[in-house]
């Protein structure tokens, strides 16, 4: 506490004090003529007043309390707190904007990193430099588009629609960049992004089960399937979802790698399963 604070303060204490010795003599004088005249007879109406001028006094006597113990408050904040807020409030802003600054250099900066990656392992696995960075941007734009799409679905009203199957076949589509990639590329390249990114490119089939159109249409064990009716195959789930589109009664192109051999051929069966496992 400075000089100025501790003189109010006093000065306050003092006047409190003052104002105290004052009230009591006040009030001790009063009583004395109250009990002279205590002994004089008087009406109800004169006690009223006297009581009136006694209140009066004591709120006049609290207000000057008040105001004294006010004009402290205010002397106290003005001396201790004008101007730190606004510079405490200032240099917390300009941390909370650096910080924010550095968190999104961050970001970008790991971002730009991920992606710089990418296209160097598609260039590596033997991707031309211009058709890896059509794939990246290509990644990008359907994620967007799965983004956008969901959104949509989200605020359709009606789920049972054209509109909403419309959207959810999209929707479809754009949750496997991979499918879409192995339309988008040829099948070369498709084989290059998918060794890029570590994937799958067959099945490998483990056991023919016997007296099944595997069977019958000549796969072995240790044979790799490649596309099923002109979609890449990369585990038995694409497979299956492969199978169950193609309608009975129908013959599908399956293309294959034989065991043992690089070289691809294309044998024909039935629809329905196939009678493999892998």
């Amino acid at each position: 506490m400075n000089r100025r604070l501790a003189g109010i303060f006093l000065g306050t204490v003092a006047t409190l004090a003052v104002g105290a010795a004052t009230l009591s003599s006040r009030n001790e004088s009063q009583t004395a003529a109250y009990q002279q005249k205590a002994q004089e007879p008087q009406s109800v109406t004169e006690r009223l007043e006297r009581l009136e001028q006694e209140l009066e006094e004591s709120r006049r006597f609290q207000r000057q309390l008040l105001d004294l113990v006010e004009e402290l408050r205010q002397s106290i904040e003005g001396d201790t707190y004008v101007g730190e807020p606004t510079t405490n409030s200032a240099t917390m802003d300009a941390a909370d904007s650096g910080r924010r600054r550095h968190e999104t250099a961050g970001r970008s900066k790991r971002l730009q990193q991920y992606r710089d990656s990418q296209l160097e392992r598609l260039i590596d696995a033997g991707m031309d430099p211009a058709r890896a960075q059509f794939v990246l941007e290509k990644t990008e734009r359907f994620q967007f588009e799965h983004t956008r799409l969901s959104y949509q679905y989200r605020h359709l009203a009606d789920k049972s629609s054209e509109e909403a199957l419309a959207l959810r076949r999209e929707l479809e589509i754009h949750s496997n960049p991979q499918r879409m990639f192995s339309h988008l590329l040829s099948p070369e390249e498709f084989d290059l992004y998918l060794e890029a990114n570590g994937r799958r490119q067959q099945i490998s089939i483990d056991r023919i089960v016997p007296d099944t159109p595997a069977h019958d249409a000549g796969l072995r064990a240790g044979d790799r399937i490649i596309s099923y009716n002109g979609e890449r195959i990369f585990h038995m789930g694409d497979l299956r979802q492969q199978v169950y589109r193609v309608p009975p009664g129908k013959m599908v192109a399956v293309e294959i790698e034989r065991a043992g051999s690089n070289n691809r051929e294309t044998i024909y069966v039935p629809s329905g399963p196939l009678g493999i496992q892998g």
